[in-house]
C-alpha cells in the first residue's frame, strides 16, 4: 500500500499549523488497519455523486468485514446492494472500545458481495471519541429511507445539541470521498437554521490535515449526525472553507501530544449548507457504555493512542 499522497489543500494547512515534517513521517503509519476493521460494530461509507455525498452505514455485531488479501476489505453480500462501483470513503469504528480505521479506496460489487480495494488505511487515535455500546443483534444496513429535512425541525435542532459523535465527509481534488470522525461536547456543533451556517471548532489532530486539507481544497462537506437514541441521523450538506488557528513557531514533532486542556482548538470549519435531509434506520441504537472512560487532549499520550 502506498504511502499517503498529499496534494496542495493539505500542504498549505500542514504550513499553516506547521506540521510538514511530521505529516511526511506520518505518511507511511498504517497500524493494526485489518485488526481494527474487522472487530469494528459500525462501517460508515461514502459515495460522490454529481449532486451529494451518500452515506451507507453497515452496523451490528463484529465482523461486519474480512481482510481479503491484505489490501481490501470484503462486505457482506446483504450489504452490497446498498453500495455502488467506484471510489468510496470508510471509516470502521467500535465506539466502545475506542478503535477506528479509515478505509479509502475503490469498491467494486461482485457476486459475493462488494470488495473495497484499499489505496488508504491508517489507524487512529483514540482522542474525542465518546463510548457507546450497539444494542443490535444482526447485521443491518441503512438508511432505510432518506427524505429532505426542514432546517428549522426541532428534531434537527435538539440533535445538534445533543450530540457529542459526528462523521465529516469530504472529498479531495482527484474526487476520492474520505470519512472522519468528529467529537465534542454537546453543544460543539453551531448552526443557523435562518442563515443555513452550520459549524464548530477543529481541535487538535495528528496534524496530517487529511479532512481540513480536503475542506481547503474542494469544499464539498457533508456532516453526519446520528441520532443515538433512534438510529436514525441527519446529514447536513453544502460548502465548507477550513480555517487554522493554532501557529507554532517551532514544528511541530509529535503526531500526539498532551495539552492542558481537553479540547484544545487547532482551527475552525465553517459551512453554507444548501441541503438537510434525515436517514431512517440508518444504524442500530446505541447507549452509552457502562464503563466510559473519555480519552481527550488532557489525556496522557500513551492513553492517546490506538490499542
Amino acid at each position: 500500500m502506498r504511502p499517503l499522497q498529499y496534494h496542495a489543500g493539505q500542504l498549505e494547512v500542514q504550513a499553516e499549523a506547521n506540521s510538514r515534517a511530521l505529516a511526511d513521517r506520518m505518511a507511511g503509519w498504517v497500524g493494526p488497519a485489518g485488526e481494527f476493521a474487522e472487530r469494528a460494530d459500525l462501517l460508515l461509507f461514502a459515495f460522490a455523486d454529481a449532486e451529494r455525498l451518500r452515506f451507507v452505514a453497515v452496523s451490528g455485531p463484529p465482523p461486519l468485514a474480512h481482510v481479503a488479501g491484505g489490501s481490501a476489505i470484503r462486505v457482506d453480500a446483504a450489504a452490497a446492494p446498498a453500495f455502488a462501483d467506484g471510489p468510496a470513503g470508510g471509516l470502521a469504528i467500535n465506539l466502545a472500545e475506542a478503535r477506528r480505521v479509515r478505509l479509502n479506496g475503490t469498491f467494486a460489487l461482485d457476486g459475493e458481495g462488494g470488495l473495497l480495494a484499499i489505496e488508504e488505511a491508517f489507524t487512529l487515535c483514540r482522542k474525542y471519541l465518546v463510548r457507546s455500546v450497539s444494542l443490535g443483534t444482526e447485521t443491518q444496513v441503512g438508511p432505510r429511507a432518506t427524505a429532505a429535512l426542514a432546517a428549522d425541525s426541532p428534531w434537527l435542532r435538539d440533535v445538534l445539541a445533543r450530540a457529542e459523535t459526528s462523521f465529516l465527509a469530504s472529498v479531495a481534488p482527484d474526487g476520492a470521498p474520505d470519512v472522519a470522525h468528529r467529537g465534542g461536547p454537546p453543544g460543539f456543533l453551531e448552526f443557523d437554521p435562518a442563515t443555513g451556517r452550520l459549524g464548530w471548532a477543529e481541535f487538535i489532530g495528528d496534524g496530517v490535515f487529511k479532512s481540513a486539507g480536503n475542506v481547503r481544497a474542494t469544499g464539498r462537506v457533508a456532516l453526519l449526525v446520528p441520532d443515538l437514541e433512534t438510529g436514525d441521523a441527519a446529514v447536513l450538506s453544502g460548502v465548507g472553507a477550513y480555517v487554522n488557528e493554532r501557529r507554532l513557531r517551532e514544528s511541530r514533532r509529535d503526531p500526539l501530544e498532551q495539552h492542558r486542556q481537553a479540547f484544545p482548538v487547532q482551527g475552525r470549519i465553517e459551512c453554507a449548507i444548501d441541503r438537510i435531509e434525515r436517514l431512517t434506520g440508518l444504524l442500530h441504537r446505541r447507549e452509552g457504555a457502562r464503563e466510559v472512560v473519555s480519552v481527550n487532549s488532557a489525556s496522557a499520550v500513551h492513553e492517546q493512542a490506538p490499542q
